[in-house]
């Protein structure tokens, strides 16, 4: 999201509403030239600013804890830790938006890096906070946290609404509002994200393709496919489908063949969201409730399996876990399920390759949509217990606001379009997968465990979706019963 520019008034212009008495502020303003038949309208629109105060923190240390699953070695940012500038642009981004706000509130932002301490679902990132909220020792100013760590912590009461920290506005576009609308549960955000960090991106589902695959089967040209919303499930099946080859004759499907499909098991997760469902929803009241097993999630499920479990047509991880990028990179696939921080890894790839949503449900679908990977996301949130929070409010909302023009800009305009896409249609699928992101809390409060029980049903080859889902129905709805009395219980 780019800030929004001041346009420049002619001073003729200027002149003339000044005449008129306009008030300060004003949106548009509207001159009428020597005919009165003639009437020329200009609309000015300022530029959207933070509201924080004039304050300085005497050279305090603004301390975050950075905590989740992934490590920093797969990401290759640190979102909130810049030494020195190096020449990598969002290294140097990072370095100079916490420079501005350092001088902004003289403070000195300390960043605790704890990524990579909540791997296996160990809840070791969230027990940071717990620790720091139990002692009152204000051991952290603000977090970046784990996705499910993050949403634990909410409903047990150690981090704070957003909305009532002074100075965070997330009604401001330097917050995500996407976000904002699916993670609100009875009025109250207690996490959030949007340009003050770029995990969130690095956690998006897509597909990768092969052009050179493309073009020698001779497919339909997938972004035309895009556009025309022809790029459905039962596209990418039938195009899948059709490519896989014995390559070296040797009767066995292996690392050495040709497929149609690589796939990543949590992409099991990933139809379901693109097909317009989610695993939980909040209803009229405000509750959280189990909407997963619905007639179109099962159908999703059902087109999509007759892709994901053909072995002979899809290779997956369990074929060989580090094989797939290899494949990929030397032309023996054709699609490839992933999240968007993959295409790092194909810098030098020599054939190009191109970037897609995930498929749609059918045709009539309004929008492509894409999953915000829970395992690997985090997300903003103030703890319980801090030294200031007016500082904290100040300084996340400063940093957000300051990310826009510095760290979102290297990441998206420099980074992802301008290093690593092949092509200016990318770029257009990289805002369609941007702007329609799914934010499901049943992923992020593991209810019923069905995310990793969807994935297993991929790991087992098994089809059965209804009693997958009948086992695990009454220890999904225990679950929302805790976290709706939870949140009924401080609204």
């Amino acid at each position: 999201m780019k800030k929004l520019t001041l346009l420049l008034l002619a001073a003729m212009l200027i002149a003339t509403f000044a005449a008129c008495g306009g008030t300060e502020g004003a949106a548009s303003v509207t001159t009428t030239a020597a005919s009165d038949t003639e009437v020329t309208e200009v609309t000015t629109e300022a530029e959207i600013l933070p509201e924080l105060p004039e304050a300085d923190y005497e050279g305090a240390d603004f301390t975050i804890l950075t905590a989740g699953n992934w490590s920093i070695e797969w990401t290759e940012i640190d979102e909130f830790f810049a030494e020195d500038e190096t020449g990598e642009p969002v290294n140097d981004a990072v370095y100079r938006r916490n420079r501005l706000v350092e001088d902004q509130f003289n403070v000195s932002i300390v960043e605790i890096n704890k990524m990579g301490n909540s791997i296996g679902g160990t809840n070791k990132g969230m027990q940071f906070i717990i620790t720091s909220v139990l002692a009152g020792d204000s051991a952290y100013d603000a977090s970046h946290m784990g996705a499910y760590d993050v949403s634990t912590l909410a409903y047990q009461g150690y981090i704070r609404d957003l909305n009532e920290v002074p100075y965070i506005d997330l009604t401001k576009p330097w917050w995500d509002q996407k976000a904002n609308e699916d993670l609100e549960m009875r009025g109250r955000m207690y996490y959030s994200t949007g340009d003050i960090a770029t995990l969130d991106n690095d956690c998006t589902f897509c597909i990768l393709f092969n052009k050179k695959l493309i073009e020698d089967y001779e497919f339909d040209n997938p972004y035309e496919l895009v556009r025309d919303s022809g790029w459905t499930i039962d596209k990418m099946v039938e195009m899948a489908t059709s490519i896989s080859q014995d390559l070296n004759g040797d009767g066995i499907h292996d690392e050495n063949d040709l497929y149609g499909f690589c796939i990543w098991q949590d992409s099991m997760m990933g139809i379901i969201h693109a097909s317009e469902e989610k695993f939980c929803s909040i209803n009229n009241d405000g509750d959280l409730v189990l909407t997963l097993n619905t007639e179109k999630s099962l159908n999703a499920f059902e087109k999509y399996i007759k892709l994901a479990y053909d072995r002979n047509v899809a290779y997956s991880i369990y074929h060989s876990k580090d094989a797939i990028e290899t494949m990929f990179a030397n032309d023996q696939v054709l699609l490839y399920t992933r999240y968007l921080c993959i295409i790092k890894k194909y810098r030098n790839m020599d054939t190009d390759f191109g970037l897609l949503p995930y498929p749609k449900y059918s045709e009539t679908q309004d929008k492509y949509f894409s999953t915000i990977a829970p395992y690997g996301c985090s997300f903003i949130c103030v703890p319980m217990v801090v030294k200031n929070e007016e500082m904290s409010g100040a300084v996340l909302e400063s940093m957000a606001y300051e990310s826009v023009d510095t760290v979102t800009a290297a990441y998206y305009d420099i980074t992802l379009e301008g290093k690593m896409m092949r092509d200016e249609e990318s770029s257009a699928m990289l805002d369609i997968i941007l702007g329609n992101r799914v934010f499901d809390l049943g992923l992020f409060y593991q209810v019923g465990t069905y995310n990793e029980r969807i994935m297993d049903l991929f790991r087992q080859n098994n089809k059965d979706f209804t009693s997958m889902y009948a086992k695990h129905e009454a220890s999904a709805l225990a679950k929302l019963d805790e976290i709706n009395a939870a949140f009924e219980a401080v609204s």
